[in-house]
């Protein structure tokens, strides 16, 4: 359910086979440090959430009408989604970017007989440490997003590197509830991805950890029509357990 998973790594899942892993990747980095002895927790915590995709273990999708509602029984978050979307399940690659984290399992679900590369929600729970306890520990919902998309854009590159060329624009970061919801734009030329993104964060616990909990989806851009509202209603349906002194 990432981590965030970049989508950088959208690009090498292309023609990835049915058992291989398919993995979107991002990160999110806070913006200020509370102190400088919990810098290094905070920037592990962040680092390894993020957008991902991965399609090891394809479930038979559900074919009945309207939504299924569907609550983890480990990680405790909970969400609704169309009956015909198809589950997968998979793993998010260690990174070896700097602050892409270890491997993390993820949920996926991406829509039957739609690319799971173009379109897809992910979720993904990241162990953090017990001083993070609400999401103001980890700075304003503005400045959140700042740090999630920053690090994304890189419009210029070094000869022989062209193809890594990339643009990340924040559309908006704001405060929902408990949680921070962050919208931007990713387009990178040479992966052939031009997309929306949608990150719900929160933090939670699940009965024995606490986690930062990040959804993410995405959507083509010329496609806004066909997929916003569906996949807007996933992530604002999405609920995390509560944090363990909330």
């Amino acid at each position: 359910m990432s981590a965030l998973v970049t989508p950088n790594s959208l690009a090498r899942a292309t023609n990835a086979p049915k058992r291989s892993r398919v993995v979107s990747h991002r990160r999110i980095v806070a913006c200020r440090a509370v102190d400088a002895s919990n810098e290094r927790s905070r920037r592990d915590v962040l680092g390894a959430s993020a957008l991902a995709l991965a399609a090891l273990v394809v479930d038979d999708p559900a074919r009945a009408a309207d939504l299924t509602r569907y609550v983890d029984p480990a990680l405790k978050f909970s969400l609704e989604y169309p009956s015909d979307w198809v589950v997968a399940r998979g793993s998010v690659d260690a990174s070896d970017e700097p602050m892409g984290g270890r491997e993390r399992d993820v949920w996926t679900i991406y829509p039957a007989g739609a690319s799971a590369r173009d379109v897809n929600v992910t979720v993904v729970a990241t162990p953090s440490g017990a001083d993070f306890t609400k999401m103001g520990s980890l700075g304003d919902a503005y400045g959140f997003g700042m740090g999630l998309v920053a690090p994304l854009h890189k419009p210029k590159m070094r000869k022989g590197q062209e193809d890594r060329v990339q643009r990340a624009t924040l559309v908006d970061s704001v405060a929902k509830g408990e949680y921070y919801k962050v919208e931007y734009e990713f387009e990178r030329p040479a992966a052939d991805i031009d997309s929306i993104f949608f990150v719900l964060a929160g933090l939670g616990y699940d009965g024995r950890v606490g986690h930062l909990y990040t959804t993410t989806a995405q959507y083509p851009r010329g496609e806004e029509a066909k997929w916003r509202g569906v996949v807007e209603a996933i992530v604002d349906s999405v609920e995390y357990p509560k944090t363990l002194y909330g």
